[in-house]
């Protein structure tokens, strides 16, 4: 593919570096600092940054047995990191395929979690086939269930707790692929995070991977609940004036994102039950959701397990199901 986006970047053409050894005689002593993108042979890139250029490439040689280019351009140290950053998520955003693990939004290659939900069953998820069977409960640790039983119980005599529970265990069913085979592996919700606040209390948090996906919070009108989720299906769905149309139906959009996510990524929040529920059964933010959840699960594990509270995953789901039967029965 064309190497335009490098070179408005600021990269310079790439050098051949097939069989070299050493790329020293590139890049004078002094002028080694900077973002450098490696090329190859399928015509994959790598961006990194590197304090001095010539010994990350002796590092990458050792790695690599298929590189045969590199680009550098020198920025300063101070200014690595967002650089870095910048060019990485540039270039994944225009098409280009990186080898890059960190900044991504999507991660290529096998991974743990294809071996837990096959690929084939990954992409049957993501177009919602009906005919897919999740697995019954499988966290039975008893010493995790005695430790989090407190927390629950405090959760249930919350003002709000009927509506939090019904709105998690929508989030759980319909944007994590396979939630009961996933669970604590790949996601964990966490039970009153913050402990036992007024009316400002975080009722429970889903983390996946280390990402911090869906919070629900109590205010003056109720529930407050944040989401992250892919920007990309919001525009392919909804176009590109998706955020001047979750505005105007009284959300927030506050772009933020974490490093984990990678840049296709934003937070939306809802002030009120009502708006979240919506967001919970409006396709459009179902599958911008459910695209970023199952991206970051195939970046890895949880890392906090022991944080989950699966008294309150049952709970949660018990409501979803009961609230979308009564749903179903009334439109009967």
């Amino acid at each position: 593919m064309s190497d335009h986006l490098l070179a408005e970047l600021g990269f310079p053409a790439f050098h051949d570096i097939v069989g070299q050894t050493s790329v020293a005689r590139l890049y004078p002593a002094g002028q080694r600092c900077g973002i450098y993108v490696l090329g190859f042979t399928d015509g994959e890139r790598y961006v990194g940054q590197a304090l001095d250029v010539t010994k990350r490439y002796l590092n990458h040689r050792k790695t690599y047995a298929d590189l045969i280019q590199l680009s550098f351009k020198r920025v300063s140290a101070e200014a690595l990191d967002a650089e870095e950053q910048r060019c990485i998520h540039t270039l994944e955003a225009g098409g280009m395929l990186l080898r890059n693990f960190t900044h991504m939004s999507v991660v290529r290659g096998g991974r743990a979690f294809d071996e837990v939900v096959t690929p084939e069953e990954q992409a049957a998820w993501l177009r919602s086939d009906p005919d897919l069977q999740d697995d019954e409960a499988h966290v039975h640790d008893e010493s995790l269930r005695r430790r989090q039983r407190h927390k629950f119980e405090q959760f249930m005599t919350l003002p709000h707790a009927q509506e939090a529970l019904t709105l998690l265990g929508l989030y759980l069913m319909s944007t994590l692929p396979f939630p009961r085979r996933t669970e604590q592996d790949f996601w964990i919700v966490s039970c009153l995070p913050g402990g036992v606040g007024k009316e400002d209390s975080l009722y429970c948090r889903v983390t996946v991977n280390m990402q911090e996906n869906f919070s629900m919070y109590a205010n003056e009108n109720g529930l407050e609940s944040s989401f992250h989720m892919a920007i990309s299906p919001l525009k392919e769905l909804l176009g590109e004036d998706w955020q001047r149309q979750l505005e105007e139906n009284e959300y927030e959009v506050s772009g933020h994102r974490y490093k984990s996510g990678g840049h296709d990524q934003t937070q939306v929040s809802a002030f009120e039950y009502d708006y979240a529920r919506v967001l919970l059964t409006s396709t459009e933010t179902l599958q911008a959701m459910a695209i970023l959840n199952s991206r970051l699960m195939r970046r890895g594990g949880t890392y906090q397990p022991g944080s989950h509270c699966p008294q309150l995953v049952d709970a949660a789901i018990a409501a979803a199901r009961q609230a979308l039967e009564m749903e179903m029965n009334q439109g009967e």
